[in-house]
């Protein structure tokens, strides 16, 4: 009787230490389902398809995890806020800790982890290179989705740039792709810069004299950016992360 009851009672506190573990994952299976985040095969990923972020991470990895945690967090925050657009994207996630998934990574040489790329309705294919934390990938999505215009983007025209205000200039080319994705970005500034800042997009292959003022300002990569005019004495060239 004492063995039976022994036992019965390890049974118990065994099936009680398997329910809480079972209850704990279930719990995590269901924040990830609330937060919309979805598990798939790294092959089937369309580099093409827009109003996606995929996040690419390595399961059992103290940085990739913690990644996947902020991803999770940012997603219920722009839920919250109520985005516009938002609700067209689809957040993804792929783990390299799957042969497979790691195999097919190799092959479009992804070898390190996390990674995250972002592809917003007419931005295009972008990843992301800042902090992975929820509040920064907050505030770069929230901002991807923002509304802009480029009725406060001038075309190129030298005579824009004086010395009575200071003029940002973009620095393009119609074959650039990660200039699509930065024009987003720098119509939003030229939207809140209205009144300070003049705003201008030089195409430099466009004409001889755009190529001419591309050269005299040393572009040799796009998209790039610089600030000149004004009461700079110089042209200041843009390098940090965009």
């Amino acid at each position: 009787t004492f063995v039976m009851a022994s036992r019965s009672s390890q049974y118990n506190r065994t099936s009680s230490r398997m329910g809480r573990q079972v209850g704990l994952l279930l719990l995590a299976i269901q924040v990830l389902a609330i937060a919309g985040l979805e598990d798939v095969k790294f092959a089937e990923l369309d580099p093409k398809a827009e109003n996606q972020v995929v996040l690419i991470y390595k399961s059992g990895e103290g940085a990739t995890d913690s990644a996947l945690a902020a991803m999770t967090s940012a997603i219920s925050k722009l839920k919250e806020s109520g985005a516009t657009g938002l609700e067209k994207l689809q957040f993804k996630k792929s783990d390299a800790a799957d042969a497979n998934n790691a195999n097919e990574m190799l092959k479009k040489g992804i070898a390190t982890y996390p990674m995250l790329f972002v592809a917003i309705e007419g931005q295009g294919l972008d990843r992301y290179m800042r902090e992975l934390t929820t509040e920064k990938i907050v505030e770069y999505i929230g901002g991807k989705l923002e509304p802009s215009t480029d009725e406060d983007v001038f075309p190129f025209n030298r005579e824009l740039i004086t010395k009575d205000y200071p003029t940002l200039v973009l620095f393009t080319e119609p074959w650039c792709t990660r200039c699509k994705t930065f024009r987003h970005s720098f119509q939003r500034v030229a939207t809140k810069t209205v009144g300070s800042v003049m705003c201008m997009e030089v195409e430099c292959s466009a004409t001889k004299d755009s190529k001419k003022f591309c050269n005299e300002h040393k572009i040799d990569g796009f998209p790039t950016v610089m600030l000149t005019g004004g009461e700079l004495k110089k042209p200041v060239e843009f390098h940090k992360d965009r």
